[in-house]
């Protein structure tokens, strides 16, 4: 985490290529233990980008296993569930993580603008968690024979954790489903692209092209959809856990605790919050399995269990 520290710069621009160049030789160094991950990949969709990787648990730790849907970020434009070398790594990386935690870890790719918009990334985030309810055998492999289907988890990272927060606060999913979520982490979103409160959380052309424009990504970003969340619905963002870099960029800091703020009020309770020491907005997904920089991960994991 040294190299980490040593990038001055937060903007995602500048620090993306220098935090891949340093923790892409430590993923190199444990490449045959993270493709010893059992993995599956299947389709849920009528697209390419309908596909998704299931990580199972090498060993069964007795019980039954509970399910981690990761979803990743990618400014809405970028991202996959297997990134180009020297990167090709991630997010086979998070997958075999949360699976040696005892995890059925599933990554689900889904539709980017300018192919798409608003708000179809939750939609197909959605429709890969109801794939998995309808097809509960994708979950059964080798050792791992007793899965917990009433036991969901989620986290979204960046633009993933946007795309998972409007998927709860719009109800997209099926009720019955979505009672079966016992916990949602929620990464480093940029929860508003309101430039003038906050600042750039990303690209104003890219917000214009997938929203519609400026105004309606206000209103349809998770910070203005949360104010909006109705009363009644209060009950489903009961056991949300946020976290963040500690050198993500300011705008995402802002919003973040714009976030945790407005949810600790609708909820009466002060929402909790796990800061990623020494980390920036690209290193905590690729900081796992590498052997450096895991305690955030720890503490999700933790958190889940205690939920359990």
């Amino acid at each position: 985490m040294d190299k980490i520290a040593e990038l001055k710069d937060t903007e995602i621009s500048k620090i993306i290529f220098p935090t891949i160049g340093h923790f892409a030789p430590l993923l190199e160094e444990k490449r045959s233990l993270i493709l010893s991950t059992p993995r599956r990949t299947f389709k849920y969709g009528s697209t390419d980008r309908h596909k998704l990787d299931v990580y199972y648990p090498v060993e069964s730790a007795g019980g039954k296993t509970p399910i981690l849907f990761f979803v990743y970020g990618g400014g809405y434009t970028s991202g996959a569930r297997t990134l180009p070398a020297p990167a090709d790594l991630a997010y086979a990386n998070v997958g075999a993580y949360f699976s040696r935690k005892g995890f059925i870890t599933i990554i689900p790719d889904y539709r980017l603008s300018p192919e798409v918009t608003f708000p179809a990334p939750a939609v197909d985030v959605r429709d890969a968690i109801v794939w998995i309810t309808q097809n509960s055998h994708s979950l059964i492999h080798e050792n791992i024979t007793d899965v917990d289907t009433d036991t969901f988890f989620i986290i979204g990272h960046s633009v993933g954790a946007a795309n998972v927060a409007t998927m709860v606060l719009l109800s997209l999913l099926p009720e019955d489903i979505q009672s079966k979520f016992r916990g949602i982490v929620l990464i480093s979103g940029p929860y508003t692209c309101d430039m003038e409160a906050v600042g750039p959380t990303f690209d104003p052309e890219v917000a214009k092209q997938f929203f519609g424009s400026l105004e309606k990504a206000k209103e349809n970003t998770p910070l203005s959809l949360l104010e909006n969340f109705p009363k009644d619905r209060i009950p489903t963002l009961e056991r949300i856990l946020l976290a963040e870099s500690e050198k993500d960029p300011e705008p995402f800091l802002r919003v973040g605790g714009l976030f945790q703020s407005a949810l600790s009020t609708l909820l009466g309770k002060q929402v909790p919050k796990v800061t990623a020491a020494g980390h920036n907005h690209i290193s905590i997904t690729f900081a796992l399995m590498s052997g450096q920089g895991e305690r955030w991960a720890e503490e999700v994991v933790e958190w889940m269990k205690m939920v359990v």
